[in-house]
């Protein structure tokens, strides 16, 4: 197996890109999509549009499929020009946002799946690469748990002004807004990475392990039934955007803080392992609340649930990367490359398992319990 050139060191005080900056680049990013992307699967499914679940949830299926590919195509061992990368992502999920402006629903399904994961691979292999190189083992898990952080706290935001937005002036407008954002953080984004810095991705099953690439697989997993059963499950107890929102910005709250404060836990005391057994135990009980909530149609323990769902299962995915990050700091292309790929397949394949499950009947509810069964490989990490 072909592998990479080895990266810098990741603990090198970087002179050309500083921890903040790509942060704040996160940040923007996070903020754009997060106001526009909480509703996508919402506006697929309200009138006059009205999309059956099972033909709205194709949306991320075939973003996470074409994300996964992606990967394998970029992973080749070639320098890979960063700002080219993420310039060329960066535009295409800006296309991807008018598109939901402006499109039917159903081209907006094919459409915007191939905008977002045509987008995944080019934006964030290159911006992950990037952040790794600004850690070092002292801070790692603290740093990597505060892009968590700043994707989920930003998101407190995002979805309240995206629902207000969409109930002020409507969905084409939010959609039309979160492309404009995207479109000038791809400007920022050119101007913060240099033309020269390049990395050569490669695909190393090997040195991740079996027992680490289940983990990461599980972590998929739940990414990819959340992506859909949250929306949904919201969307069938509320219609109210708004409300829609404010419901999205609690989750992402709860996540934000769990990630923050149980990263910097772990650099103190220097061990992982017991945060990857505490995020699942705890997700297991908050998926079964979230499944009975929604069969029992109750609002407000659903919020409860799902925002104590999103708080637990946050806490294991920052550690899992973190460990992988310590194994393979010689070659971080490689990790961030392997990573893609196995959550994007994995996504792939738990949305393929969700759709199965809502055409023979089983509603949204069952869709949390399939989570509470996928969180579990993330324990195996090792």
């Amino acid at each position: 197996m072909v592998s990479a050139p080895p990266a810098p060191p990741p603990f090198r005080v970087s002179q050309r890109f500083r921890y903040r900056e790509l942060l704040g680049l996160v940040a923007v990013q996070s903020f754009g999509n997060q106001m526009t992307g909480s509703f996508w699967i919402v506006y697929l499914v309200s009138p006059p549009r009205s999309l059956d679940f099972r033909v709205a949830t194709l949306l991320w299926v075939i973003a996470f499929l074409t994300a996964a590919l992606g990967v394998l195509l970029m992973a080749r061992g070639r320098p890979i020009r960063a700002r080219t990368s993420m310039t060329v992502g960066l535009a295409t999920m800006a296309a991807g946002h008018f598109a939901f402006a402006f499109l039917p629903a159903s081209w907006i399904v094919v459409i915007g799946g191939l905008a977002f994961g045509i987008y995944l691979p080019l934006f964030w292999l290159p911006m992950n690469s990037l952040l790794v190189r600004e850690t070092s083992p002292a801070n790692r898990a603290g740093r990597l748990a505060a892009v968590t952080a700043t994707f989920m706290t930003v998101a407190v935001v995002a979805p309240v002004l995206g629902g207000y937005l969409a109930d002020a002036v409507g969905f084409p407008f939010l959609f039309s807004l979160g492309g404009l954002i995207l479109a000038a953080n791809l400007v920022r984004a050119r101007r913060l990475v240099r033309l020269e810095e390049s990395f050569s991705y490669v695909i190393d099953l090997r040195r991740m392990g079996s027992r680490t690439a289940l983990a990461f697989a599980g972590q998929g997993g739940v990414d990819g039934l959340l992506s859909v059963a949250t929306p949904l499950g919201a969307f069938l107890l509320t219609k109210d955007s708004f409300a829609l929102g404010l419901l999205f910005a609690l989750f992402s709250l709860a996540a934000g803080i769990a990630a923050v404060v149980l990263g910097r836990v772990s650099d103190r005391v220097k061990v992982r392992s017991p945060f990857l057994l505490l995020g699942p135990a705890l997700s297991l009980p908050a998926c079964i609340l979230a499944s009975l909530s929604l069969t029992s149609l109750d609002l407000g323990t659903f919020a409860f649930a799902v925002g104590w769902l999103s708080m637990t299962s946050v806490v294991a995915p920052s550690f899992i990367y973190t460990i992988l990050v310590d194994r393979m700091e010689d070659s971080i292309p490689a990790v961030t490359a392997t990573r893609e790929l196995i959550l994007n397949t994995s996504r792939t394949v738990a949305l393929f398992a969700g759709l199965i499950v809502l055409a023979f009947g089983g509603g949204v509810s069952a869709l949390y319990l399939l989570v509470g069964g996928v969180i579990l490989l993330e324990v195996l990490a090792k």
